[in-house]
């Protein structure tokens, strides 16, 4: 057992450090801290099955360095140290887990007694983990893909615990390939649902080649109030922790004997969130209430793409790309059709980009751009995709720099003329034959700031020179520089310059 011990006083540190050797060999301290910090530090490195630590320290105090190990997705035994019998530590101590309290001074015959609990707790952990000698995690992979040589011993194992007169759910999460890191503290998330809604009869597996955490649930729930556990409790706990991509799918599984084949079943569900999107839970009966279009190639906007790339037209390649997008979002469509057409979509591309740059083509087609979009299984990975393919087509052209700056500077001059009156991107835009969407992009990237924020500057600083000259009042001002509203022309002039527009002309 790898035990890691969080205490400031140095003499209690090692006290307890030799007290341990003394209980038992199979007791190694991996790792001693002086403060909270420390240990979060050493935790996270050796990942120790239990920590001893004090409550009050230097840095971080030892209840919250527990809740940001808990956060980190490990789940030690923990055994407070302190001198404090505070019912608030208490309390919180319960919230966290801890398994024990052991007051200063620490006796022989305390510490031997909760180390003997901890043992009796850790071995049936580890029992937990293991069926008939088998590691629980892969039993259900090895059913689902159908392989190996155990696979009968697998489904038998299964058999032999679940209640066949029970419901049997098959989930899937989707993690994408990376969050594949993540997958430990997902399992964590996992667990506590099962233990939320007093779920026993679970087996889970990673199967890492389609970034699929499929679960196996066994449970009295009815079908509809297990989809809102999964929507309402699992993903939001998911979504709470950062993981915006991760999809559900869920299959109602007839019968045991069901499970074998229901790999291709699930491979079918986890394409749906690039109809549904991610914060749906997806099962068939959701996906049969809709009404699927038929998805027809459009030839009109890959022909618009050709002609952008054949002409180095970036504005024009970005802009089509939006079209191409938009109009797999505008319609029901089958994932699988959409895959498809993207499918054809990039083909094209690179082929066109073939006959202009070989190199190009040859180092997209290594990176196995078309193969990632087969296996995409939402919208976001999709379009984070085609915007790889259509940034690189931009970055072989050498005029790009000279084109966006042209169109910056064009739509510069046009506020610089214009700024008096009721404009916008979207008039500038229209002006220039572009999407608002791209000139926005261009105008953060070549000023580092958005084209909202260009313009109230430009405004101000117009401002503060008529200011200056002390022969307008403030509303005339304000209307000079496209303000109507002389209200919100003194907050917006407060906000850039740190005074009201009457301070302004007093200091200056």
């Amino acid at each position: 057992m790898k035990i890691l011990i969080v205490e400031d006083e140095v003499n209690a540190r090692e006290g307890l450090g030799n007290l341990l050797g003394k209980l038992s060999d199979n007791y190694i301290v991996c790792g001693k801290a002086s403060d909270g910090e420390q240990g979060l530090i050493l935790a996270k490195e050796y990942k120790p099955d239990l920590i001893f630590t004090d409550i009050e320290m230097p840095k971080l105090n030892g209840l919250d360095m527990i809740g940001k190990i808990k956060e980190d997705g490990q789940d030690p035994y923990v055994i407070i140290l302190s001198g404090y019998s505070d019912f608030k530590y208490a309390q919180k101590g319960i919230k966290l887990g801890v398994e024990e309290y052991l007051l200063k001074p620490i006796t022989y015959s305390a510490l031997k007694s909760s180390m003997e609990q901890i043992e009796r707790k850790f071995s049936l952990k580890n029992a937990e983990l293991l069926v008939e000698g088998i590691p629980k995690e892969e039993i259900l992979g090895q059913v689902l893909l159908n392989k190996g040589r155990n696979l009968d011993k697998f489904y038998k194992i299964i058999e032999s615990n679940v209640k066949q007169h029970e419901n049997m759910y098959l989930v899937n999460l989707y993690l994408r390939d990376e969050y594949e890191e993540k997958s430990e503290f997902i399992i964590k998330e996992i667990y506590d649902f099962m233990k939320y809604y007093k779920i026993e009869i679970f087996y889970y597996s990673v199967l890492k080649e389609y970034n699929y955490l499929p679960i196996f649930i066994n449970t009295t729930t009815a079908f509809l109030e297990f989809i809102k556990m999964l929507k309402y409790n699992l993903l939001f706990s998911i979504r709470k922790s950062g993981f915006s991509s991760i999809t559900v799918s869920v299959i109602n599984i007839n019968g045991l004997a069901e499970i074998r084949s229901s790999l291709n079943e699930l491979k079918r569900l986890s394409r749906w969130p690039i109809v549904f999107g991610n914060d749906e839970i997806i099962y068939e009966e959701l996906i049969s209430k809709l009404k699927i279009n038929q998805c027809n190639y459009p030839r009109e906007i890959e022909n618009e793409v050709i002609k952008a790339i054949k002409n180095n037209d970036q504005a024009r390649l970005v802009d089509s790309n939006e079209k191409f997008m938009s109009y797999l979002k505008a319609n029901v469509y089958d994932p699988i059709d959409i895959i498809d057409i993207c499918s054809k979509y990039i083909f094209s591309i690179l082929t066109v980009s073939k006959s202009c740059n070989n190199d190009f083509y040859t180092q997209l087609k290594n990176e196995g751009i078309l193969d990632s979009i087969k296996i995409s299984c939402t919208f976001d990975e999709l379009k984070e995709r085609l915007d790889y393919v259509i940034d690189k087509v931009g970055e072989k052209n050498d005029d790009e720099s000279t084109i966006n700056s042209l169109i910056v500077r064009k739509a510069m001059n046009y506020i610089k003329e214009y700024y008096s009156d009721k404009i916008s991107l979207e008039e500038i835009a229209n002006g220039m034959n572009i999407t608002p969407e791209y000139l926005s992009r261009l105008f953060t990237k070549e000023l580092r700031k958005s084209f909202s924020d260009y313009l109230k500057e430009f405004r101000i600083e117009k401002a503060k020179e008529l200011l200056t000259n002390k022969k307008m009042k403030i509303y005339e001002i304000a209307e000079k520089v496209g303000y109507s509203d002389s209200k919100y022309f003194c907050k917006v002039f407060k906000e850039y310059t740190g005074m009201a527009p009457k301070e302004y002309m007093k200091f200056y």
